[in-house]
């Protein structure tokens, strides 16, 4: 066994090392030494492992790379972790692998070339890696300058493409870059092609959210790149800039317009380092289909648009997203007779429900009911500041309103029941809560419409904007004559209706169907009215929160009263000055009024302040 070493190498390391094994020791100025199939040591910096890889190559030497401090980029290549010691004796009887060479401009490439200026893409020391906070900060720097550029690949088979790209990373033989260890696949060159990762995010956000991605645990499987990753393997690439490109051979900076990348036939045989998996396959014999996948990032005429201009926050919907889903919320925002029969059915089928009291028929009529459509549409119209389609979805939703109002007030008319079932009280007493989940609801509603492949989404979407059951509540109410029951019904519908409306503008802006600036008059209104219906909804959530913390200082089950065991149970209170608590009281003896006392004192006493106590008590025999 031989080792090539520089001046770095001091003279108690060699005493040390031949003390481990038999190895003749060479300096540079021997390195041509060993012979053809001979086992070869190198302590030298990137640079010189670089000079003599020609020679390790045309002699086939059985290579391994010993730790120094110049040679980061071939230690990661190599798996090369540990002291000086610990690698020369792990290299004394390490198992030979053969692995292809992969060039760029004629250049051996150990780890990776990195073309652009994303830091994710960079290689990193193996000795060092990356840790989550470190990616993430890396990351947040210099968000503001984020550039596309253009490119032109030509690939092994001849096939251009030309595409706007934030960077791209060429992998050699490791998984030293961030984006290299993160697929379930190995990368490396060992089938005769190379690999090239090509990122282009539409955003700011689209590429934060890869960088999570990649950081976070759980591998990327190559079938299912995400978004804005492209993948290329080829047996050779030629990447054209240009306008130039700064790229980074092994961490070295080089700038140039074209780049030429391939893999030598000879192949390399190389002794891995400790940290090194073995459990790839490095005889695979060679491929010869190119794999392209380009999913979603910008090519040919859809690159231009994105040039010359920095990463917006969200992404912008292509023309062809827009234009689909304008002309569908175009029709939906017509009062069509299938529409307008929808209404009345999905209307008659949740007031049953109320009238039961039974769930799933009200879940049921929530599902049926079409006002999601005109929501939509107006919640487009809003973002955009479309008069035309905010009238028509407008009109649309009046016509449903109008409608579901008038079954209410008829069937409350023709129905002898006036006492209102626990579903209709439900829905008589809107809070805050009532907002959030409207808010959610519109986000929910608005993305599954922009996106095609969740429309299966859509049933759940329905579910979750209940327009229908409030709009139920209001019509017997207005039927009854119990103007408390519509108010609050009716202000639930309006809550829904807002929250939901301004949510889905807001998710429309975000998925880059409308540009902020236009949508300033529409969303200015929602934003007024959400104010407005916040006051009532606040007050009403204040009401709720004091209820419950009343409620959670009364004492249920059983209690000792005057050494006597009384059962509390169905406690309900009103807000007041004092507050009146009223519940059931069961015992084994009748309950006198010092036993009502004693209970009224101990309520107060652990709320702090007076209240009025109503109690019914029952005699349990």
């Amino acid at each position: 066994m031989y080792l090539i070493h520089d001046t770095g190498l001091l003279a108690e390391q060699i005493t040390e090392l031949s003390a481990l094994g038999r190895v003749a020791f060479l300096p540079w100025a021997e390195r041509d030494t060993p012979p053809p199939g001979a086992r070869v040591l190198m302590c030298l910096g990137d640079e010189m492992l670089r000079e003599l890889s020609v020679l390790s190559i045309e002699r086939q030497w059985q290579v391994g790379v010993l730790p120094h401090p110049e040679a980061t980029q071939a230690m990661a290549a190599m798996g090369v972790k540990g002291s000086l010691q610990q690698v020369f004796t792990h290299y004394l009887d390490a198992p030979v692998i053969s692995a292809e060479a992969l060039t760029c401009n004629d250049e051996l490439v150990f780890s990776s070339v990195v073309i652009g200026r994303v830091r994710a893409l960079r290689p990193y020391d193996i000795n060092r890696p990356p840790t989550f906070w470190s990616v993430l900060r890396g990351a947040l720097k210099g968000l503001g300058a984020l550039q596309l550029a253009p490119y032109t690949l030509t690939t092994g088979k001849n096939r251009e493409i030309h595409m706007a790209a934030l960077g791209m990373v060429v992998v050699g033989q490791s998984r030293s870059t961030l984006l290299g260890r993160a697929f379930t696949e190995e990368l490396a060159a060992s089938d005769s092609r190379l690999a090239l990762l090509a990122l282009a995010p539409r955003s700011i956000l689209g590429y934060l959210l890869l960088i999570l991605r990649v950081v976070l645990p759980g591998k990327i499987r190559l079938t299912q790149l995400p978004a804005s990753l492209s993948l290329i393997q080829t047996g050779s690439l030629r990447i054209d800039a240009p306008r130039g490109t700064e790229y980074l051979l092994d961490g070295k900076p080089v700038h140039t317009s074209e780049l030429h990348f391939s893999v030598l036939p000879e192949r390399l045989q190389l002794l891995p380092g400790p940290a090194m998996a073995l459990d790839r396959d490095t005889s695979s014999a060679p491929v010869e289909k190119e794999t392209v996948r380009l999913n979603h990032i910008p090519v040919d005429a859809a690159a231009g648009p994105l040039l010359d201009r920095s990463l917006p926050l969200f992404n912008h919907a292509s023309e062809e997203e827009y234009r689909e889903l304008f002309v569908s919320l175009r029709d939906n925002a017509k009062a069509t007779p299938s529409y307008q029969v929808l209404i009345v059915l999905s209307v008659m089928l949740a007031l049953a429900g109320l009238y039961a009291n039974s769930a799933p028929v009200i879940i049921g009529a929530m599902i049926l009911a079409p006002l999601m459509s005109p929501i939509v549409s107006l919640a487009m119209g809003l973002a955009r500041s479309d008069l035309g389609l905010i009238r028509s979805a407008g009109r649309t939703l009046l016509v449903g309103i109008a409608l579901g109002l008038a079954c209410g007030v008829l069937m409350a008319w023709v129905t002898p029941l006036e006492i209102p079932t626990s579903e209709m009280k439900a829905r008589m007493s809107p809070t805050l809560l009532d907002l959030m989940i409207a808010v959610v609801s519109g986000v929910a509603c608005a993305y599954a419409n922009a996106k095609e492949e969740i429309a299966k989404s859509l049933a759940g979407v329905a579910i979750a904007v209940a327009l229908v059951p409030p709009l139920s509540v209001a019509g017997i109410g207005v039927g009854w004559a119990d103007w408390h029951m519509a108010g609050g019904a009716g202000l639930l519908l309006v809550t829904n209706l807002v929250g939901i409306a301004l949510a889905a503008s807001v998710t429309f802006l975000v998925l880059g169907f409308a540009p902020f600036k236009r949508a300033r008059a529409g969303m200015g209104i929602s934003l007024l009215l959400l104010l407005l219906i916040s006051v009532p909804l606040t007050l009403s959530f204040n009401h709720l929160v004091a209820r419950e913390d009343i409620l959670e200082h009364v004492p249920l089950g059983e209690i000792q009263l005057e050494g006597m065991v009384v059962e509390v149970k169905h406690v309900d209170v009103a807000l007041g000055q004092p507050a009146r608590v009223s519940l059931v009281l069961s015992a084994l003896q009748p309950i006198d009024i010092d036993d009502v006392d004693e209970l009224k004192a101990i309520i107060s006493r652990q709320l702090g302040r007076p209240i009025q106590l109503e109690v019914q008590s029952n005699l349990r025999r």
